[in-house]
């Protein structure tokens, strides 16, 4: 695994928004366990493209499909920026800005 700087800005990202969000909810047991598990999956799929792209198969659960491509790593890595960037300003500006 090559360290590339999109990598370093990913993480440098998701402890930037962890340290917002806990300054925003306080800390608590409950806000802690939020803000370690948010940024997992976003900077799993920035950080290995490569490897959630190959997956394909039979991908079971509430809707059986069967994959039969695979996913360029560019859109894998897209997926994981807007999950760790765009998914929760999207969801700030939804709940009124801070609002509550």
């Amino acid at each position: 695994m090559e360290l590339t700087w999109p990598k370093l800005v990913a993480l440098a990202g998701s402890i930037a928004g962890a340290a917002f969000m806990l300054a925003t909810m306080g800390i608590s047991p409950r806000a802690l366990g939020m803000v370690l598990a948010w940024p997992v999956f976003p900077l799993a799929l920035i950080w290995f493209p490569e490897y959630f792209g190959c997956i394909t198969g039979y991908v079971g659960g509430g809707v059986p499909a069967n994959i039969d491509t695979e996913t360029p790593a560019w859109l894998v890595s897209a997926a994981g920026w807007f999950f760790l960037v765009g998914l929760p300003v999207v969801l700030y500006l939804v709940r009124g800005c801070g609002s509550a």
